[in-house]
């Protein structure tokens, strides 16, 4: 599956996201595929309660229509 580099780039564009840095990880399939990708994570966790609602809002609708699990969809926050 491939993103554009615009949807990613949109993605991390909005105000308090310039702290995440993308790290490339081998995301690995469950057929057992191996796969290059981009791993967006921040330099200083954030402190406790600290959310971006609209931020988290946009992932989850990308990650639904990526398809990507329901359970991992409910924990984005």
């Amino acid at each position: 599956m491939d993103l554009p580099r615009s949807e990613i780039d949109a993605l991390y564009s909005g105000p308090g996201l310039e702290a995440y840095r993308a790290e490339p990880v081998v995301a690995v399939g469950t057929d057992g595929a191996k796969v290059a990708a981009l791993c967006f994570n921040l330099v200083t966790p954030p402190s406790p309660g600290e959310a971006n609602r609209e931020y988290a809002d946009q992932l989850r609708e990308l990650a639904a229509r990526l398809g990507l699990p329901r359970d991992y969809i409910e924990r984005i926050r």
